[in-house]
């Protein structure tokens, strides 16, 4: 090797730790700032509480096409035997279905998604609401 291509490997390794140490080093930040889901109060939210929260989103964004209880309508299909992941569904709710489905991405924050989800999950477990979201 040259001592060009020598120093060009150097660079970059070092460019690589740098970058690696700033992307753990901004997790740990964000990690330790965002603490874990809260509710107004700084009370941590239980399952329960998070799922009965994201029926209420749902209620107010979803339930117009996917059915009141997510079981479907006329213009979209029942969510009661969903074989995806959160991340999946996070990633549908965010992003949308292009021509079907729009994105909620400027509306419902990581939190808010993270909440629909949770109670689409327990519909999905049992095929009924999850406790405490009888409405």
């Amino acid at each position: 090797m040259t001592p060009l291509e020598i120093k060009g490997a150097v660079a970059a390794v070092v460019t690589s730790v740098v970058i690696l140490v700033a992307t753990f080093t901004a997790g740990g930040i964000y990690r330790n700032h965002r603490g874990g889901e809260t509710e107004l109060g700084g009370k941590p939210l239980v399952a329960e509480d998070l799922a009965a929260k994201g029926r209420g989103f749902f209620l107010r964004s979803c339930a117009q096409c996917h059915g009141r209880d997510a079981d479907g309508g006329e213009d979209a299909p029942s969510l009661l035997n969903l074989q995806i992941s959160g991340a999946h569904m996070t990633l549908v709710i965010q992003s949308g279905i292009k021509g079907e489905m729009p994105s909620f991405s400027k509306k419902y924050d990581a939190q808010d998604t993270a909440a629909i989800v949770a109670y689409l999950k327990g519909v999905n477990k049992s095929g009924v609401k999850p406790p405490g979201t009888h409405l």
